[in-house]
């Protein structure tokens, strides 16, 4: 038969499945290997030959869930063994059920039922007409909702992530201050310990060498389903997936006590529907298209009768929508609805949100406190889809504090915010926030009033805080003219410290010069000093930015007037510079210099970045002192499992809440390779150990892939792993990017005949030989075998020796390998009979 390429041949495999589909119509998912054969009688002869015993691409199906596309050898009796499947993950299948695909097709397998070596396995069946290959097992039958909360890891984890930062301030004639500080989060079996140190040294203490410590945290946290439980060390925040109302004065000191409340750590980020169910009733089968603001954003078909819209998809928030019903090409109606899907709740069938604490003041290390009871709580009620009541009381030392809100979204974007309080130590308050955006901008206001009262025991001579009536007063207004062209602005006025009006305003405009972004902006100011002099800061500055788009480069030029210090006008014109790096040690420096009335301003900044640590540093000498002063910022992030450790200085290290020491091997020096968490992010990875952050609780994979700018002839193996953390764990994998070669040859037997569907493996990767016996495999180029097996049986073991074949680029061309009817294997030496 002549040679058929695959293409040619799916083309009139889905022609004559098409055409026959009234044949195809009896096969079932748990049908019997004999379905499969029944289709194929329709084939002609030749057509057949290459569907058995030959690679076929099909989609796979698990439990109803795509699992992606995968390499598959229909055997002519009616077995199926997977050769590879896709590395990339669709679908909604698990890491477990990806693996249990890949385990349970390593051997041959019959289609129809399964008998025995099963794995929870059901049935097998192949469908010619879409070319899918359908895995039914035991949990196909049970509930198929969508999982609420993802679970724990079965073994738990163990783990250890510290975030280590170093702040140093100093200059001629000043003291030097700094501060050395570490959060800390650990995992041992399924409970989270959370811990942080801090080592102040501030300028203006009594003794240079004074420093201070403190441990502001150091307790237990475990995530239940909905909810957490924390003992130990800690400050109360309430701020756990709730919004509690503000209580100035109520917020607790370290507390060595218990925590309860509600949590969405592991809840799962699927679809959820709207709160209020939203009904068509159409009189054929037709389809269902919502549209937003004009756009359409999601379409579903629909059966004759009544029934519910599945507003799963859409995206979240409170807003309207036009639901149009289209049958036989036609609208029929159209309706009006609101979604209910508030963004800051994600599940809205709980409509309680709550924490509380208990416990006793009480400092780790350092100065001990009095030692006093403190208790507390908030809670959060969802009223209405748009409006979310809260109300929170604490019992300080000797203070109580009393606490009530109202969070309520009025229209599709704009939302208002109202709070009062009650202190027993700081008086009363209250204060409403109100937010409209709208298509160009947005307006907002604010308003806070309160009625303090002056404690005598923390009130001093020097203290601008005194009894009686306070309110500040706000409204903000952005608006964007054109895309070029924006304006913002802020009126304010304020009783108390810093009383009187004050006024911002700025005028930004972006053009386009010679290819580079220029930006033009316009500020001016007047405002109250808040100093017993009563006088005012007023100011106006012009700005230039060039951005150099190709260089990465930036200039920026300000001439301006302002206020000085001693209340006179202070005129002032600035240059400054920044360079973006893209490799080395530093990623970007510049530098900047201001004239006015006192002289001249310099100052240098730069940032850096090395793979234990990253930061930023900066000098500057000022025009009015004379004197020379810097600072410098360093962070960190170190990982470690127990058996291994890993440094990063990577920016998003700082991002999980869990992290994989990947431990790299690579035969190339200069090889760029990244790895993909299931979340989207991606991270560089370098030869040796590297910390990749990872979500915590939820099962995910990493996928590992070159460098878009690189393709070198070689493999990753492994090309993905997956990961199950407890926060805080640290898992480890190992990596090896393997030089390979790509052998081009042709599996015969001793009559020369070829050897089809038989499977190849080596260290690099797999494949299975076409009908005519060629084959093209990626072989490890320190290790080239390839060891050969049919039906599940291993036939041979190739070494084979580069040199003594033709190669061409990075490919070996070994021409006809044959593996006789008998062939002893190079590893155990037990005699086989397969044929070859």
């Amino acid at each position: 038969m002549p040679k058929m390429s695959k293409i040619s041949v799916a083309i009139f495999l889905a022609i004559g499945a098409l055409c026959q589909q009234g044949a195809f119509a009896r096969a079932e998912v748990a049908g019997s290997g004999a379905d499969l054969f029944e289709q194929a009688e329709q084939l002609p002869a030749d057509f057949l030959e290459q569907l058995f015993d030959s690679p076929l691409i099909v989609r796979i199906d698990f439990d109803g869930h795509s699992a992606g596309e995968g390499t598959i050898t229909l055997s002519r009796d009616g077995k199926v063994q997977l050769v590879a499947l896709s590395n990339e993950q669709r679908g909604g299948i698990e890491q477990g059920d990806r693996e249990l695909i890949e385990k349970f097709l390593r051997e041959p397998r019959a289609l129809g039922a399964c008998d025995t070596n099963c794995d929870g396995v059901l049935a097998l069946h192949y469908n010619l007409q879409d070319s899918v290959l359908s895995i039914v097992t035991r949990h196909a039958e049970q509930d198929g909702e969508q999982k609420k909360y993802h679970p724990l890891p079965a073994s738990g984890s163990t783990g250890l992530i510290t975030y280590n930062y170093l702040n140093l301030t100093g200059g001629q004639g000043r003291e030097i201050g700094g501060r050395y500080s570490f959060d800390a989060i650990g995992s041992v079996g399924n409970w989270s310990i959370t811990s942080g140190l801090q080592a102040t040294q501030n300028r203006g203490m009594r003794r240079a060498s004074e420093i201070e410590y403190s441990v502001p945290r150091l307790y237990a946290q475990r995530e239940f389903e909905g909810k957490f439980a924390r003992a130990g060390f800690f400050t109360p925040d309430l701020a756990t997936g709730i919004r509690p109302p503000r209580m100035p004065g109520g917020g607790a000191a370290t507390t060595l006590g218990v925590m309860f409340g509600t949590s969405e750590a592991r809840e799962v980020e699927g679809a959820r529907p709207s709160l209020y169910p939203v009904y068509v009733t159409a009189n054929r089968q037709g389809m269902v298209e919502i549209y937003r603001n004009g756009a359409l954003i999601h379409s579903q078909s629909v059966q004759p009768g009544l029934q519910v819209v599945d507003t799963r998809p859409l995206p979240s928030g409170i807003y309207e929508v036009e639901i149009r019903l289209v049958e036989d090409g036609q609208v029929t109606s159209t309706q009006n609805e609101l979604i209910y899907k508030p963004a800051a709740w994600s599940d809205p069938t709980q409509r309680w949100k709550y924490a509380f604490f208990a416990g006793q003041e009480r400092n780790l290390i350092g100065e001990d406190r009095s030692h006093a009871f403190t208790a507390g709580g908030a809670i959060n009620y969802l009223a209405h889809p748009r409006v979310v009541l809260g109300a929170s009381a604490q019992h300080v030392a000797d203070a109580n504090v009393f606490g009530a809100s109202v969070d309520w979204q009025f229209t599709d974007r704009a939302r208002t915010y109202w709070n009062v309080y009650h202190s027993s130590k700081h008086g009363v308050g209250g204060d409403v926030q109100i937010l409209m955006p709208y298509r160009d901008g947005s307006v907002s206001l604010s308003h806070s009033q309160r009625w303090q009262r002056s404690d005598r025991r923390h009130r001093n001579a020097r203290s601008s805080v005194r009894s009686g009536k306070v309110h500040d007063s706000a409204i903000t207004w952005s608006h964007r003219f054109t895309a070029q062209t924006s304006i913002m602005s802020r009126a304010s006025y304020a009783s108390g410290a810093t009383s009187g009006l004050g006024v911002d305003l700025s005028v930004s405009h972006r053009h386009s010069l010679f290819g580079n972004d220029l930006t033009w902006r316009l500020s001016g100011f007047d405002r109250p000093t808040g100093t017993l002099a009563r006088t005012r800061n007023r100011g106006v500055d012009l700005g230039l930015s060039i951005a150099l788009g190709k260089e990465k480069r930036s200039y920026n030029v300000n001439l301006g007037t302002r206020s000085g210090s001693d209340g006179r006008r202070d005129q002032y014109a600035s240059l400054g510079v920044r360079q973006e790096l893209d490799t080395g040690f530093f990623r970007s420096v510049g530098a900047n210099g201001t004239v006015d009335r006192y002289g001249l301003s310099v100052g240098a900044t730069t940032q850096f970045e090395h793979s234990v640590a990253r930061g930023d540093a900066f000098l500057q000498r000022s025009s009015k002192e004379g004197g020379i002063a810097g600072g410098m910022n360093l962070s960190s992030t170190v990982g470690t499992n127990g058996k291994s450790a890993a440094v990063s200085g990577k920016g998003n290290a700082f991002n999980g809440e869990s992290a994989v020491i990947v431990d790299l091997a690579s035969d190339f020096e200069d090889v760029k390779v990244r790895a993909q968490d299931t979340s989207g992010g991606s991270i560089e990875l370098h030869p040796g150990r590297n910390l990749v952050p990872v979500s915590a609780y939820r099962a995910g994979r990493l996928q590992y892939f070159f460098d878009r700018s690189q393709a070198p002839a070689a493999t990753l193996q492994p090309a993905a792993t997956h990961y199950h953390l407890n926060k805080g764990g640290v898992g480890y994998e190992k990596v090896h990017v393997m030089k390979t070669l790509t052998v081009i040859g042709r599996l015969v037997d001793r009559a020369g005949k070829p050897v089809r569907a038989a499977h190849l493996s080596s260290l690099a990767g797999r494949s299975v030989t076409e009908a005519d016996g060629f084959f093209a495999l990626e072989v490890s180029h320190a290790d080239p075998v390839i060891k050969v097996e049919k039906g599940g049986k291993p036939l041979r073991t190739l070494h084979l020796k580069p040199q003594d074949h033709q190669m061409e680029g990075d490919s070996l061309i070994v021409g006809e390998l044959e593996c006789e009817q008998e062939q002893t294997n190079a590893d155990s030496g037990e005699s086989r009979d397969e044929q070859g």
